[in-house]
């Protein structure tokens, strides 16, 4: 069914930043150069696929979201996402042999924590048939 793939879908996103997230935070505590190589890859998904599904989320998700009761949490995945914008410029922002070790712990920690969040305060608010639905009206 096309609604369970688009839930799917949001779902795997989430655990692909997660991963990612982990990923990055370790090597950036490990490895100056390792953390730096990974800067240009981590702007792109940063900028790309975070970026795609942090403007689907707040098109299409949040508002449905918001209309079953879930303001708050959802104005908290908002402050997240500003957050993580703000961290993909600074990071895109930096030269070519700067420390952006920092930065990319930062920025993955944020991520892990957003979406740790939502996976523990949005998500399990809704049953599965109720995100069917919500992915049926987003689609529609």
């Amino acid at each position: 069914m096309e609604y369970d793939r688009m839930l799917a879908t949001l779902f795997e996103e989430e655990d692909r930043a997660r991963e990612m997230a982990s990923k990055l935070m370790k090597v950036s505590q490990e490895s100056r150069e390792a953390s730096s190589a990974e800067r240009q890859s981590l702007v792109a998904f940063l900028k790309g696929p975070m970026e795609r599904h942090m403007a689907y989320e707040e098109r299409a998700v949040f508002p449905q979201l918001d209309r079953r009761g879930l303001g708050a949490e959802v104005q908290v995945a908002l402050r997240h996402h500003a957050m993580i914008r703000e961290d993909a410029e600074k990071l895109a922002a930096a030269k070519p042999g700067d420390d952006v070790s920092q930065l990319i712990f930062d920025v993955a920690r944020r991520m892990l924590h957003h979406t740790n969040f939502e996976g523990d305060y949005i998500y399990p608010e809704l049953t599965y048939e109720a995100w069917r639905d919500l992915m049926k009206e987003t689609a529609g």
